[in-house]
């Protein structure tokens, strides 16, 4: 496992570490608000300090002041990157109730299943590869370039794989892939919209699927999706459900909100209107 995983890993036991200390002194249960000041996953991890430190959430709001580099959270919100601005939100906006998506991947020798909290999304097999590439030495150079940078290594090269959803416990799609998607939110990075139809607050995860035929048609494809024409041209295929379970052959990896987390088969489910953030009044 690379550094930047560990590191990663690090970060999400001692947030929950700290927050289920807070909520063991009764200190959680009595905030109005809780302000996380960083990009996505700095968001992420204090969201999933949140949900597993076992407090009632009912009477507290999730600030967020986006210092990250791509703050999609704040951007899918409607917060500016404006610090003033985000900060005259954090003192005045709206509280608005989201839902949160839970993911769980069982692996051999463990009992428990990893479990893991997002906001934005999950990529399956062809995004998480890029984000496995990308270090973070790489990312400290070139910022978001590095992503844009392993993001055309890996499309002239990435392989399909054998993709098989199971939906809402009931039905079955299986088919060649070399992207899964699967969004709580619409905007997926620079306004790069995968799951177009998400929606913070719908109750629903987005699942979008691109199938493989070739290197060149997943160019054409990325052009596409780049473009936002993947739906209306009939190219990727898209279910709007509560869970969907995601097993491939072989397996492969999946990221939360932009960090590298476990591989597949996984399982996701929505947690419908599970916390409050504050965004802008207008939103």
């Amino acid at each position: 496992m690379k550094s930047g995983a560990n590191i990663n890993s690090n970060k999400f036991d001692d947030m929950t570490a700290l927050m289920s200390a807070a909520a063991g002194t009764g200190r959680l249960e009595i905030l109005k608000m809780l302000v996380a000041a960083g990009g996505d996953g700095t968001v992420n991890a204090v969201v999933n300090g949140l949900m597993k430190s076992g407090a009632s959430l009912e009477n507290l709001a999730l600030g967020v002041l986006p210092l990250g580099t791509g703050n999609v959270f704040a951007f899918n919100l409607g917060i500016d990157r404006e610090w003033k601005t985000a900060c005259r939100i954090i003192r005045k906006g709206r509280t608005r109730r989201i839902d949160v998506g839970l993911a769980s991947a069982t692996r051999e020798g463990r009992k428990k299943p990893l479990n893991r909290y997002f906001l934005l999304m999950a990529g399956v097999g062809y995004d998480a590869k890029v984000i496995e590439d990308t270090s973070l030495r790489l990312k400290y150079v070139l910022r978001d370039f590095a992503y844009v940078l392993k993001t055309l290594e890996n499309v002239v090269r990435h392989q399909g794989t054998q993709i098989t959803l199971t939906l809402d416990d009931e039905a079955i799609y299986a088919n060649i892939a070399w992207l899964v998607m699967i969004g709580n939110a619409a905007s997926y990075a620079w306004n790069i919209k995968v799951t177009p139809h998400a929606r913070l607050d719908d109750g629903l995860l987005d699942v979008c699927l691109i199938p493989y035929e070739n290197n060149l048609i997943s160019i054409q494809q990325a052009l596409q999706i780049l473009t936002g024409q993947h739906i209306e041209r009939g190219i990727a295929q898209y279910w709007q459900v509560e869970s969907v379970r995601v097993e491939s052959s072989p397996n492969v990896p999946v990221q939360l909100d932009g960090d590298e987390w476990a591989s597949t088969p996984v399982e996701l489910s929505i947690l419908p209107a599970a916390l409050n953030v504050l965004a802008p009044s207008e939103s």
